[in-house]
Order: structure tokens, then C-alpha cells, then sequence
């Protein structure tokens, strides 16, 4: 009974332990509050001792021998591996402070560097002045001889400039030499430093590994004993958390495979309606637009056709006048009426012309009203863009975060082994960073720029051709707020709506050269204002000025390229002139071609680079197969080859060390059984001894075993 509940007694101090702060614990703060606990518990024991107070319990050892070979081996270790870092740290703290020393001194002689090169700038200026100088007296003289002397001169003083030119080089060339041997003897002092700095950590590491090897082999010894309970209760937890991992590696492989199914048919039904929608639109404005080029060209062949008859007739009428009076007496009534007749067809080709000018604006309006719903349909596509990028990012972000979480599992069963098995630091991997697509606010531009240039240029006609009625109508002005961002940057004044009225009719007079010659066939039966309002659309598109902002600022580009080609040699007078002449006349229309041509050479290399930037960014957005192969890759292969190959070779030790323990058992088994043999027949031979028929015999079995020989 009195051992019974002895393990009892035991049994709830276990209990009692398991529920506080445990000794075998990972975290040091933990390991500190028991043991402080077990001091306190002992010292009480005592204190009750000393009153005469019986212990309902024992007190249990405070520290088991492994925890305290593992504690001294740990102190050993840092104690080591502190000294080995002051060794190799202080090379570096003295490379460091060299370093330091010799970016002062090149700080130093730079500074006296520039110095030098500015005061010879500041010489050479006023020599090359008073060369300038020379060359107008020069001009200035009459006398051969006089002008030979101060060519004479001139080419002194230019001699002299060029030697003390030649002398500077030389000297920058000699201190460049110079810098390049200090660099070479720099470069072998820091190998050598750094061969030293590897010969003392390649020291340290033998160290430590002789000092890890020697408390391993302590550590190994203590931890026998405690591995045997903790390999079969890790085992089982094992084999139950792999069991729950790959059940659930299953269902999301499945849940992921029907949700990405499923998005993929949803994807692919909006994309055919998509360009269902419109190959039938585009169809029908292309019929449409055949159809009116057919009639229109109709009704010039019936206007040629009638024409040609008036003149077939009159000239008919003229040759009957001149053969015959007679005839031209008796046919004055005939004449009446075929004149009666051509002032109908006059009117018909009045009323046909009319006709032919009323149905170009109608198709005028139908090619605006076309391009709204184009760019209405750009705008749908545009929208579903987006929604497929916000559909993309949530898939990647639901693989990403199931890809990590995995990841993280890894990781924690690889510290789990170098920690607890191996008894190893453990350094955490580097993982990939958070690649997300974001449905940013960038996110409308990016699809914006998908659709292609086509949208772009179709809105730079539409606002051109409003830019140019609201310069006629005397509304247009610099600072309005179609361009209130160019204003904000410019630092200029305003452009008046006469000057942009001036601009845009030089341009229709002299860029004809950009527009199709078919296009100035069809502009014939307009009038003034639509001609040049069709015209503009098309030089606009040759130029690539795409809004209002990009006609004001050829407006100003205009208004200061006459001033810019005589401006003076002084550039603050220069720009003061420029902005006080802004609204003055525009340039010469000999010189418009030169303009244009400036114009583009200064405006048209930052949208070059800004297209690839643009196309850039939808790569980046959309489906860059290289980079997220790349990226899952790398995620899938978190831990390196070097750690699976380790991973390996622990299972087969495990694996042997599990087979000795299993033999082990068996021997144990076998002995206990011998032991409880052995037991049995003593207590048989004790019996047999001490019963009353050995006293009956006359050589009892002891007398026996006392005359046996020893």
C-alpha cells in the first residue's frame, strides 16, 4: 500500500509540473522560473524539516545531469566563440579606421584639385577674353604689317593657353598614375588583411568544431537515457501529422484545381463575347462607310455625265448657228427650251451639290459619333481588363499563401530537427518576397495602355478639332483648364486665342505635305472651317499631339522660335525677352518647316521612353511566365539540396538507432526473465533445504554441501 501511494504521490507532482514552467523547456525564461520554483520548494522542505514538520512529498532533484552538461557546454561555447569574434573583429575595426583615414585624405586633395581647376578655369577665361579681344582690334586694322603683328600676337597668346592646357593634363595625368599605384598597394593590403582574416576564422571554426564535437559527445552521453521515451512519442506524432498534411495536401489540390476550372471557363466565355460584340460592330461601320463612298461616287459620275451633255449640246447648237440662218430662225423656239432645260439642270446640279455637302457633314457626324462608341467599347474593355487582373491577383494570392504556409511547416520540421535531434543552430532560410498583383490605382492606365495607341490618337483629333473651334470663337486661352497642368509646369504667360487662331491656320496652309491626297479630295465639297478642322486632325496625328496641352505648347514653341534664333549671348536677358515676347507675332512661313522639325526632335523622345515603361508595366502586370516560374520555383525549393541530403542521412541514423534500441528491449526482456528464473529456483532450493525429510535421511543434502570441496 505504502508504494502504491508513493506513485501516486509521484504521479500528481508530474502533474503538478507539467502544468508550470518545465525545466526541459525551449525558452530560457521558462527554464529560469522553474528551476526558481524548484529552489523554493526545496528551501521550504527544509524550513519544515528544521520545525520538526514531517514532508508530505520528496523534493526532486533540482537538476537533471544532462541539463547541466548542456548548460556548461553552452558556456564553454560562447565563452569561445565570443573570443574567436574579438580576434576577427578587431581586423575589421582597424580596416575601418584605415578606410576612413584615406577617404579624409582623398576628400582633402580633391577639394585642393577642384580648387586648382577652377582658378585655372577662372586664367584661361581671361585669356581666352583677351584673345576675343585681340581678334576685334585685328579686324579693326588697316596696315598689313599691323595686322601681322597682332596675328602674331594672337597666336602667342593662344600658343601660351595651349601649353598651360598641356601642363595640367599632364600633372592630372601624373596624379592619376600616382592614384592608381596607391590603389594597386591598397588592394594588396587588403588581401592580405583578408587572408589573415581567413586564416584566423578558419582557426576559430576548428576550434569550435574540435570544442562542439568533444560537448557533443557529453551531451550524447547524458541524452541516452532520455531519447528512448521521446523517439516513440515523436514517432507517433510524427506519422499522425504527415498522415494530417498529406490529407490536406489533397483537398486543396482539388479545392484549387475546380476554383481555377471554374475561372478559366468563366475568362474564356467574356473574352468570345467580347470580340463577338465587336467583329459585328466593326463589320457594320465598315459596310456602312463602303456604301457611302459607292453613292457619293454615283452622284459625281451623274453630275460629270450631265455636264458633259450641256456642253455636247451647246456646242451642237453652235455649229447649226454657223451653217445655216435658216435653220437657226426656225429653231429659235428649240433653242428657248433646251436653254429652258439647262437652267433646270443647273439648278438639279446646285441642289446635287448642296445635297453632296450636307450628306459629307451627316458622315462626318456618323465618323464622331463612331468613334464615341469605339472608344465606349475601349472603355468595357478596359473595365473587364481590370476585373480580370483583380480575379488573377486573388487566385495568385490564395496559391501564395497555401505555397508559404507549406513552406513555413518545412521550416519548422527542419529547426524541430537541428534543434532537438542534432543539437544544431539552426539559421532560417531566405524566403522569396511577397510577389502580389495588385489592383493598384495605377490599375486603369495599365489596361488603358493594353488597348493599344489607337484610343490615344483617336482622342487627340477629337480634342485638337475642339481646340481649334475655341480658338475661333475666341474662348481659347493659356491658363483655361483644359491646361491647367501644363500652366502649373510652364513658366511662361498665357497664349492668346488669336495667336493659337494664327498657329493653326499657318499649319493648314503649310503642312499640306502630312495630309493623304485622297483626303484632300474628299474635303473638297466642304466649306472653309470643316476643311481645316479634318486637316488639323490629320497633321495632328503625323506630329503625335495627342490633347490641348500638347497644342498650347507648340502654340508657345511657335511664338518663341523667331526670338530663340537671334537671342543674345546672355541667357538671363535671353529668357527675359522670351517671356516678355509670348503673344507677339508668330514666325515667318518659310521657317514653319525647320519649327516642326525642332518641335518633334524635342518632344517626341520622352514619349519614346516612356512607351516601353508603359509596356513594361503590362508586362509586369499580366502573365510574365519566366519571372513567376522563377518565383514558384524558389518557393518551392526553400530548403537547398544540402539540407534534404542531411534530412536523409538523420532517418537512416534514426532508422539504425531505432533497430539497437529494438534489440535491446528484447535482451532486456530476456534478462528480467532469467532473473525471475533464478529467483524461483532459489526460493525452490531454500524449500527443499529447510523441510523436515532432509532430517530423516541419514546424509542430508547440507552435509553434503559442506563437505564440498570449495
Amino acid at each position: 500500500m505504502s508504494e502504491a501511494a508513493e506513485e501516486e504521490q509521484e504521479e500528481q507532482e508530474e502533474q503538478e509540473e507539467a502544468a508550470g514552467p518545465s525545466v526541459e523547456s525551449l525558452l530560457p525564461q521558462e527554464r529560469m522560473a522553474a528551476r526558481r520554483l524548484r529552489i523554493a520548494a526545496h528551501n521550504e522542505a527544509k524550513a519544515r524539516e528544521e520545525r520538526g514538520e514531517e514532508s508530505e512529498k520528496e523534493v526532486k532533484e533540482e537538476k537533471r545531469s544532462s541539463q547541466q552538461q548542456v548548460e556548461l557546454s553552452e558556456g564553454r561555447v560562447t565563452n569561445l566563440l565570443s573570443d574567436g569574434t574579438k580576434l576577427i573583429t578587431n581586423l575589421q575595426v582597424a580596416a575601418d579606421a584605415k578606410e576612413s583615414r584615406r577617404r579624409t585624405d582623398l576628400r582633402a586633395a580633391r577639394r585642393l584639385q577642384v580648387q586648382k581647376l577652377e582658378s585655372e578655369a577662372r586664367s584661361s577665361m581671361q585669356r581666352f577674353e583677351e584673345i576675343t579681344g585681340g581678334w576685334s582690334q585685328a579686324k579693326a586694322k588697316v596696315i598689313p604689317q599691323d595686322l601681322h603683328e597682332a596675328l602674331g600676337s594672337q597666336q602667342q597668346l593662344c600658343a601660351q593657353l595651349l601649353e598651360d592646357k598641356n601642363t595640367l593634363i599632364n600633372d592630372l595625368q601624373q596624379e592619376l598614375k600616382g592614384q592608381d599605384d596607391r590603389y594597386v598597394k591598397e588592394l594588396k593590403r587588403q588581401a592580405e588583411e583578408v587572408d589573415l582574416m581567413i586564416e584566423r576564422m578558419e582557426e576559430q571554426v576548428k576550434s569550435l568544431l574540435r570544442t562542439n564535437r568533444e560537448e557533443l559527445k557529453h551531451i550524447e552521453k547524458a541524452y541516452e537515457d532520455e531519447r528512448k521515451v521521446l523517439l516513440t512519442g515523436n514517432k507517433h506524432k510524427w506519422e499522425q501529422l504527415m498522415t494530417e498534411r498529406s490529407t490536406k495536401e489533397l483537398e486543396s489540390v482539388i479545392q484549387r484545381r475546380r476554383m481555377v476550372e471554374e475561372y478559366e471557363d468563366m475568362l474564356q466565355q467574356l473574352r468570345l463575347a467580347e470580340i463577338e460584340d465587336y467583329n459585328v460592330i466593326k463589320d457594320q461601320l465598315e459596310t456602312d462607310v463602303q456604301m457611302a463612298q459607292q453613292w457619293k461616287q454615283q452622284q459625281k459620275a451623274t453630275a460629270q455625265l450631265n455636264q458633259d451633255k450641256q456642253e455636247f449640246n451647246i456646242h451642237v447648237l453652235t455649229h447649226r448657228e454657223k451653217d445655216s440662218a435658216i435653220i437657226q430662225s426656225k429653231l429659235k423656239r428649240k433653242i428657248t427650251r433646251l436653254q429652258d432645260v439647262l437652267n433646270g439642270l443647273k439648278v438639279k446640279c446646285v441642289q446635287q451639290t448642296k445635297q453632296s455637302a450636307t450628306e459629307s457633314r451627316n458622315q462626318s457626324d456618323d465618323y464622331t459619333r463612331n468613334m464615341q462608341q469605339y472608344r465606349h467599347m475601349q472603355k468595357k474593355m478596359r473595365h473587364f481588363a481590370a476585373f480580370d487582373a483583380e480575379r488573377l491577383a486573388a487566385v495568385w494570392q490564395m496559391n501564395e499563401a497555401e505555397v508559404r504556409e507549406l513552406a513555413e511547416r518545412v521550416l519548422d520540421i527542419d529547426r524541430l530537427l537541428y534543434e532537438q535531434q542534432l543539437g544544431l543552430a539552426w539559421e532560417r532560410p531566405p524566403m522569396p518576397p511577397y510577389k502580389l498583383l495588385r489592383s493598384s490605382p495605377q490599375g486603369p492606365a495599365t489596361a488603358d495602355a493594353s488597348v493599344g495607341p489607337s484610343s490615344s490618337m483617336a482622342g487627340a483629333g477629337a480634342e485638337s478639332m475642339m481646340a481649334y473651334s475655341e480658338a475661333y470663337s475666341g474662348r481659347a486661352s493659356f491658363g483655361s483648364e483644359s491646361s491647367a497642368g501644363y500652366t502649373a509646369k510652364g513658366e511662361r504667360g498665357k497664349v492668346s486665342a488669336k495667336t493659337v487662331k494664327k498657329l493653326l491656320q499657318l499649319l493648314c496652309d503649310e503642312a499640306g505635305f502630312l495630309i493623304e491626297s485622297k483626303l484632300l479630295t474628299l474635303l473638297t465639297p466642304l466649306d472653309k472651317d470643316n476643311q481645316s478642322l479634318i486637316k488639323l486632325d490629320s497633321i495632328f496625328c503625323a506630329l503625335g499631339i495627342e490633347s490641348k496641352v500638347d497644342v498650347y505648347r507648340l502654340a508657345e514653341f511657335f511664338s518663341n522660335y523667331q526670338h530663340q534664333q537671334t537671342q543674345q549671348a546672355d541667357a538671363e536677358e535671353s529668357r527675359a525677352n522670351s517671356t516678355a515676347s509670348v503673344t507677339s507675332d508668330l514666325l515667318h512661313p518659310n521657317n514653319v518647316l525647320a519649327a516642326l522639325k525642332a518641335f518633334t526632335a524635342q518632344y517626341r523622345r520622352p514619349r519614346e521612353r516612356s512607351a516601353p515603361q508603359h509596356h513594361s508595366s503590362i508586362i509586369t502586370a499580366g502573365h510574365d511566365g519566366p519571372n513567376q516560374a522563377a518565383f514558384w520555383e524558389s518557393l518551392a525549393n526553400v530548403l537547398p539540396e544540402s539540407k534534404l541530403k542531411t534530412w536523409t542521412a538523420l532517418e537512416s541514423a534514426l532508422e539504425k538507432y531505432h533497430t539497437v534500441l529494438t534489440e535491446r528491449s528484447q535482451l532486456f526482456t530476456e534478462t528480467q526473465a532469467l532473473k525471475h528464473q533464478n529467483a524461483e529456483l532459489r526460493t525452490l532450493l531454500h524449500q527443499s533445504l529447510n523441510s523436515k525429510v532432509n532430517s530423516e535421511l541419514e546424509v542430508p543434502p547440507t552435509h553434503l554441501m559442506k563437505m564440498a570441496p570449495k
